[in-house]
């Protein structure tokens, strides 16, 4: 360990160092004037030259402490801020009107507590739309057995149907959550093959007809036969592709169409849901892949949506390198996308 290392403070390291630079450049100075030019006999000047260099130094070290303060006040903030983000508060910024090594530093710790601060609020908010979800299902199970134990109602098939349905809902989320949180940490590999998205595109439509039946909407299968195959996890496109149908089919009015698109360009594949629903208003678009976001919070989820397909289907086409996004005008519609990578050109013609 260094002497300066030592040290406790910045500001007293770059004291000690501007001393003993001025120190050393005074000696220097003197004694090339008096033994190099002999413009004096430095043994006659003793004291004076003692009291050059302490004065000197005396007035170099008040300058250095005065320059390392301002210096250094960013660093002590950021010290200061980071023991408020250690204990939880997230709200912390630095300010500094700096340009150097510091001031980007303090650019760089913003942008972390920011980052920080809204994964801190992401979290709050996941913790308690879970909770709410999950409490649902629990409190309406909970309703019906106490009901069967007290004799208020009786276990006949329309009770243990409605309690099945419950059960099933809770199923349901807790698998979804449990899916999602796998693909955002990467645990899930992807079975990636030659996948034509024609016959899967109208495979996952027969579903949805079936599965939403009572909804009374119209589905148009508008994907050319002649594209070119996608390099993905057919299951794993199949699910994005059901979970963009069924959103689209739950908020499209009965009498309403759903069409399903698909071009090939700059390596890609566009495919993309279209409704006739009521539309999202700008400010809801950017987050309509969140868990659990809804544009509509008085809206509930009777209707089988637990509020974390879209973001399921995000996870799933940002894991195979593709990239996802909605477009929507209020009383227009919505338009959701997502592009996937082409097959290499080379294999075209080894089709699933």
């Amino acid at each position: 360990m260094t002497l300066l290392q030592r040290l406790p403070t910045i500001r007293s390291k770059l004291s000690s160092v501007i001393v003993f630079a001025v120190g050393l450049t005074i000696l220097l100075v003197l004694l090339i004037l008096g033994e190099v030019l002999e413009v004096f006999q430095i043994r006659d000047h003793v004291w004076e030259i003692l009291l050059a260099g302490a004065l000197g130094a005396g007035i170099s070290l008040v300058i250095s402490r005065w320059v390392a303060r301002g210096l250094t006040q960013p660093l002590r903030d950021m010290a200061v801020a980071a023991r408020k983000m250690e204990a939880g508060d997230y709200s912390q910024r630095v300010v500094t009107d700096s340009r150097d090594e510091v001031g980007r530093l303090a650019v760089a710790f913003n942008r972390m507590s920011s980052e920080l601060e809204s994964l801190e609020r992401l979290r709050r908010d996941l913790v308690a739309n879970v909770s709410h979800e999950l409490k649902t299902p629990i409190s309406a199970l909970r309703a019906h057995l106490e009901n069967l134990l007290d004799g208020v109602e009786d276990p006949d098939p329309e009770t243990l149907q409605i309690m099945l349905t419950q059960s099933e809902r809770l199923g349901r989320l807790v698998d979804e959550l449990l899916e999602l949180s796998r693909l955002e940490s990467g645990d899930v590999p992807l079975d990636r093959e030659h996948v034509a998205l024609a016959p899967l595109v109208t495979q996952v439509l027969s579903e949805i007809e079936v599965a939403r039946s009572d909804r009374g909407v119209r589905l148009d299968d508008a994907v050319p036969r002649d594209l070119p195959p996608v390099f993905a996890d057919r299951e794993r496109v199949h699910q994005v592709l059901f979970n963009l149908l069924d959103n689209a089919v739950r908020f499209t009015p009965t009498g309403g169409l759903v069409t399903v698109t698909a071009s090939a360009h700059n390596g890609s594949i566009d495919v993309a849901v279209a409704d006739t629903g009521p539309g999202i208003a700008a400010e809801h678009l950017p987050r309509v892949f969140e868990r659990f976001y809804r544009v509509d919070a008085s809206r509930s989820r009777d209707d089988g949506g637990t509020g974390i397909g879209l973001a399921i289907a995000r996870s799933v086409v940002e894991a195979h390198g593709g990239r996802i996004w909605a477009e929507s005008e209020p009383g227009g519609g919505s338009t959701f996308t997502f592009e996937l990578p082409l097959a290499p050109s080379t294999q075209w013609g080894r089709r699933p």
